[in-house]
């Protein structure tokens, strides 16, 4: 198993199964692990990258929560990091112009950087200039589509007869702020949609990893899962497989419904009015080792839908999860007993963001309790250890071999997360137009 810096960036480029003259039932999006793509510099050290990729996952997070009940700025979802990307390669415009936009489960606003550029960050590849596409149109500021946004901004034209201005800004500081625009966007295959509504963005700033911009599949009105809706249905799927295999043949996003293998577990999906774009569960709880884990309040993982505050979030841009403090101590207590009952020798202090650590020599890492998370309706996730007993090296190679971590951390802020780390492997449904979440074990097969 590889350690963990080569978890978290995964690219993704979309192949649709039709041409453009017969809209196909479903989008497929093959997934590629990042480092096949970007690997480390020669000479990187394990343990400075992990560091590093964790410390964006926490502000990743941070930025998640930034927006629940303490919104001090124009905040609709985390920024995407380095430790839980995803890209999808799309064509903007026409004639198309290749682009790489990371896909955001927590966010609604398609935006790429545009030329000219009053500030860009370096990307890769070539940024979109709108002059030379025959399809690109502002959107007046009068159209539904600047409505929809939370922030917008009008051209000195003014409301009747300027162009909508959109901004959106992270809790780390970066931002995009530009014109609200439609385009076609075009897959493989000629496959196509045409006006997109998109923000071409000209000020631009942050931690995008290279990326030309945002692909945005939240709940919103102007995201592409719903923009898409029409032809697809509200509905879209991914798998995130093997996280050491470079294939392209194990992890996809398809938009549209496909048919449900029988081993998914379907839950509620669940609203919040003040944070609408993300996708919602009821969450049960958790067992570990067979048994179910007591010692913290069941309403530490609920949404209280009059303050907008807790809950628990499936997200594709956050790693690693984290559950509510006493949620979270009370699960990692349960397998730290499970865990030195079955003889693992706890490593004293923290490694790295995690706090409960274990040597392993002379034992497979397979042997870890099982940890299963419990959901509303009976659907539950039975990780398998890879996706939670991960290895950390503190800086030496060797010890990667017989490091593990208990891969959860504390949210303090009340809103819990389940992370992609934790999601690899199995088929995860965004059913909005049946109002549920499943999950299917070992989904990244079919």
């Amino acid at each position: 198993m590889a350690p963990l810096k080569t978890l978290l960036l995964f690219l993704v480029v979309l192949l649709p199964v039709a041409n453009a003259c017969q809209p196909p039932r479903t989008l497929h999006v093959p997934v590629f692990h990042r480092d096949a793509l970007f690997p480390p510099p020669p000479g990187a050290k394990r343990g400075s990258l992990l560091r590093q990729r964790l410390a964006a996952d926490a502000a990743r997070y941070a930025s998640l929560v930034d927006a629940t009940g303490r919104l001090h700025s124009p905040v609709f979802s985390g920024i995407p990091f380095e430790s839980g990307e995803y890209f999808a390669l799309v064509g903007v415009g026409t004639p198309s112009t290749k682009a790489m936009l990371v896909i955001d489960t927590g966010s609604d606003l398609v935006w790429l950087q545009c030329s000219p550029c009053r500030r860009c960050y370096a990307q890769r590849g070539q940024v979109f200039d709108p002059r030379r596409s025959s399809t690109y149109r502002r959107v007046p500021c009068s159209s539904p589509q600047c409505r929809a946004l939370r922030f917008p901004g009008c051209d000195s034209g003014g409301a009747a007869g300027g162009g909508c201005r959109y901004m959106v800004a992270y809790g780390d500081g970066s931002s995009s702020t530009g014109d609200l625009a439609t385009d076609k966007l075009a897959f493989a295959n000629d496959t196509y949609v045409n006006n997109v509504t998109l923000g071409c963005g000209r000020d631009n700033e942050g931690l995008f990893d290279s990326a030309a911009g945002l692909l945005g599949v939240g709940r919103g009105k102007i995201s592409i899962s719903t923009q898409v809706a029409p032809a697809y249905g509200s509905v879209f799927e991914y798998c995130l497989g093997d996280r050491t295999s470079r294939s392209t043949r194990s992890s996809y996003l398809v938009f549209g419904r496909t048919p449900e293998p029988p081993s998914t577990a379907f839950t509620a999906l669940l609203s919040n009015p003040r944070r609408p774009s993300l996708y919602y569960v009821d969450m049960a709880g958790f067992s570990v080792g067979g048994e179910r884990v007591t010692g913290f309040s069941n309403a530490s993982l609920a949404l209280d839908t009059a303050t907008g505050r807790g809950g628990v979030v499936v997200d594709s841009g956050t790693a690693i999860s984290r559950f509510a403090r006493d949620a979270y101590a009370a699960l990692r207590d349960a397998f730290d007993a499970r865990a030195r009952a079955a003889g693992m020798r706890r490593l004293a202090g923290e490694h790295s963001v995690f706090d409960a650590c274990y040597d392993l020599r002379g034992r497979p890492a397979a042997s870890a309790p099982l940890i299963v998370l419990h959901f509303a309706g009976g659907a539950d996730m039975a990780l398998p250890p890879e996706n939670y007993f991960l290895p950390v090296d503190g800086g030496r190679r060797r010890a990667a071999s017989y490091r593990r971590c208990l891969g959860f951390e504390a949210a303090d802020d009340g809103l819990s997360v389940i992370g992609n780390v934790q999601q690899q492997g199995f088929r995860v449904v965004f059913d909005v137009e049946k109002e549920r979440i499943g999950f299917a074990p070992k989904g990244c097969t079919s």
